[in-house]
């Protein structure tokens, strides 16, 4: 490498290093919606809590259910000894042990514990409902950030559509304000006029300085929401989009809501356990079996022949394999137990009536939650569409009273007036906006059959 190359290299390493980390940061693509709710799945702390749930709930569940399949095991076991001048309990016997002995051990082995409906399986089945209604509480708070998000993304978007508005708002007042000054100097108006335009101007700088802070407040707060850097940028720019209504009726929503709401979901996953908790009150009376087997090859080098030119023994070679097949049974019957299995007949079916009646309420509380989500969605698009025409009218009596005041046919009252009035109707529209995606996307959430990324797709029907 030249100097040249040297020195440009150094120079821009050296650019890099002064960078300052906020503008780094300020460079990375602004988060559209869909981008920004999946950063909160994966930075979000109580969404990262659930997560853990599900794996040490899985991690159990793995654990007891490997208790019910037969184990295998492979084992290598060399044994070795030596002894001089003793005969130990062999003695009574007029048997001397050998001086040297070894033997080699390769085998594999299984044991299989049968448990007839005993307790090992019953933890298992209810160790897999847990798992089942961490995972479902887990899908149900994914799918209650992301319509979080949706409305912290929509209100900041709305934000920014105001500021729009009040920018404009502003340079309609400084156009009034021009409009004041040159019919005063004609002396077609008093020069009150100009200061109450001059006093409308400065109004409109508090309100645009106002939006803007409120913008810059929302934003840090939804960076905040998703677990990101304050300077997050998102692509709030463009007017906010107007999803459509579903199409599907009420009934046939809250049918689908029941089948796959994860609040409905785990409701039915504890009653499970419940039952699962009777059924273990009885799991001593039934038998438990174990089998056992192994296979493999054992043999002493230090049992055989004893070679005339050592005199130590040779070992006997290719010796044959061994296995070996066990069964255990055993069936326990308890005479006395105090009213014990008694008592806990009636706590487990007490556990069942209630977690019954939970579902019951589980599946009401779903019908209302789809109920109240979609009149909320209905309610949106109404306003919507009121907001819209409201807009469209303001903006045109603003035009007109702009060009009559210009003509000298109306006050200047008049025309801030007609401006305010606009100016309300257009924040009214923006807020309209907003309302009513959230509220598409709450309906989705409250049916229950979408993910979290898809549930904020507005483009999705």
């Amino acid at each position: 490498m030249s100097s040249i190359h040297r020195f440009v290299a150094a120079a821009f390493t050296l650019c890099a290093a002064l960078l300052p980390a906020a503008a780094v940061r300020a460079a990375a693509a602004p988060l559209d919606l869909r981008a920004a709710v999946s950063y909160a799945l994966d930075h979000n702390s109580a969404i990262a809590a659930r997560r853990a749930t599900v794996a040490q709930d899985e991690a159990t569940f793995v654990r007891l259910r490997a208790a019910e399949l037969p184990s295998i095991t492979g084992q290598l076991q060399n044994q070795l000894a030596r002894s001089e001048n003793t005969n130990g309990s062999l003695a009574q016997f007029g048997l001397s042990p050998a001086t040297e002995f070894s033997q080699n051990t390769a085998q594999i082995s299984s044991t299989w514990n049968i448990f007839t409906g005993s307790s090992a399986q019953i933890q298992a089945q209810e160790a897999k409902r847990t798992l089942e209604g961490a995972k479902l509480d887990l899908a149900r708070a994914e799918q209650q950030l992301a319509s979080d998000i949706t409305t912290a993304f929509y209100n900041l978007a709305g934000r920014s559509e105001t500021v729009r508005l009040d920018a404009a708002d502003r340079t309609y007042q400084g156009e009034l304000l021009d409009a004041a000054q040159a019919q005063e100097r004609n002396g077609r108006i008093a020069e009150v006029d100009v200061l109450r335009a001059r006093v409308n101007t400065l109004r409109s700088d508090v309100t645009l300085a106002t939006a803007r802070n409120d913008e810059a407040n929302a934003r840090e707060a939804l960076a905040q929401q998703i677990g990101a850097s304050p300077d997050t940028t998102f692509a709030v720019s463009g007017p906010i989009p107007e999803p459509s209504l579903p199409s599907k009726p009420l009934a046939g929503m809250v049918a689908v809501a029941r089948e796959h709401r994860s609040d409905v979901l785990s409701a039915r996953a504890a009653l499970a356990y419940a039952r699962l908790t009777l059924a273990n009150v009885d799991t001593d009376l039934l038998p438990q079996v174990q089998l056992t087997g192994a296979f493999g090859n054992q043999y002493s080098p230090t049992t055989g022949n004893i070679s005339p030119f050592t005199g130590l023994p040779t070992g006997v070679r290719g010796s044959p394999g061994f296995w070996q097949l066990g069964a255990t049974a055993t069936f326990s019957i308890p005479l006395i137990d105090y009213g014990t299995r008694s008592a806990a007949h009636r706590s487990a079916r007490a556990l069942i009536d209630a977690d019954q009646q939970a579902l019951t309420t589980a599946e009401n509380a779903v019908e209302v939650d789809v109920r109240s989500a979609l009149r909320g969605a209905q309610t949106a698009f109404e306003n919507l569409q009121t907001s819209k025409q409201a807009a469209n009218l303001g903006v045109e009596s603003s035009r007109i009273a702009q060009l009559q005041y210009r003509n000298g046919l109306i006050s200047l009252t008049d025309a801030t007036a007609a401006e305010q009035s606009a100016l309300q109707a257009g924040t009214d529209l923006i807020t309209a906006r907003a309302n009513y995606v959230s509220a598409v996307v709450r309906l989705r959430v409250a049916v229950g059959t979408d993910d979290p990324l898809t549930a904020v797709d507005i483009g999705a029907s």
